[in-house]
């Protein structure tokens, strides 16, 4: 298994691009899938000077419905004519980031040919070894940085419920990876719920944190970091980290992780 970060806040060298999203381009099983598109066209320029190719692409997984991760959907979907589009029916819903009266519009673009996307179930094999789900109902360290995303509700705002928010599970050669955007749900249940639908541990969890608060960019408490690099490490999975987790944050789960995680930038090439 190869993955290969397309888009992300930081790059690897100047030889790439980098912008405040996240996208993957993962061979897999034999098949090649695009995990979300970033914020715009990024995706496609890293995906160029990498050598790989989203416009040949078997199929893409949205993980939500934030557009750091689906702005360049539209783009895919003009570059690839063939693959569908697993995605969940409420990332089309209105998303915002904010506080008081300040509220950010962090939807997804508009106007596009829905006959491309694969609204999924709850739980959904999109191809053999491939399974996307969303139903993630545990509680244990969700991260505070959530309190800030809001969506459109009867009129009004509500806070997010991330009933638009699916994960992915690749199982190739007896392992079992496991492939986030946000980890809006908390990756703790996150990972259980993985495990509890494939009846074994994960190997290899790919995923930002958010432990970043959106327009602060302030890491959440230190604390709750420490407690979730706990937890983590009490597992036998490897973490790849990315994104919402933040630099700061990173700092300190590599602190008290060690080994057992790592930063994923915009053209690093992760094989499994």
């Amino acid at each position: 298994m190869r993955i290969y970060t397309l888009a992300e806040n930081t790059a690897e060298s100047e030889r790439f691009g980098s912008a405040h999203g996240l996208s993957f381009y993962i061979e897999a099983n034999g098949m090649k899938i695009l995990f979300d598109m970033g914020p715009d066209g990024l995706f496609l320029e890293n995906a160029e000077k990498l050598g790989v190719r989203p416009g040949e692409a078997d199929l893409a997984v949205l993980s939500h419905g934030h557009n750091d991760h689906g702005g360049g959907l539209p783009l895919f979907l003009e570059k690839n004519h063939t693959a569908k589009v697993y995605v969940r029916r409420e990332a089309f819903e209105k998303h915002y980031s904010g506080a008081g009266e300040h509220y950010r519009d962090i939807s997804l673009p508009e106007g596009m040919d829905t006959d491309r996307f694969v609204f999924t179930d709850t739980v959904q094999k999109a191809a053999e070894g491939l399974t996307v789900f969303s139903d993630v109902t545990g509680t244990r360290l969700v991260p505070d940085s959530n309190r800030v995303l809001m969506k459109a509700c009867r009129g009004s705002m509500c806070r997010d419920d991330f009933t638009h928010e699916q994960s992915l599970i690749i199982e190739e050669n007896g392992k079992l990876v496991l492939i986030a955007g946000c980890a809006h749900r908390g990756i703790l249940n996150i990972q259980e719920r993985a495990e509890q639908i494939t009846g074994r541990p994960v190997d290899v969890v790919v995923s930002g944190f958010h432990l970043c608060i959106p327009r602060t960019g302030e890491p959440v408490a230190e604390s709750f970091i420490c407690e979730l690099a706990g937890l983590l490490k009490k597992t036998k999975a490897v973490y790849y980290t990315c994104h919402c987790t933040g630099l700061a944050a990173y700092e300190v789960l590599k602190r008290e992780m060690g080994d057992r995680i790592a930063y994923l930038a915009a053209g690093s090439v992760l094989e499994l």
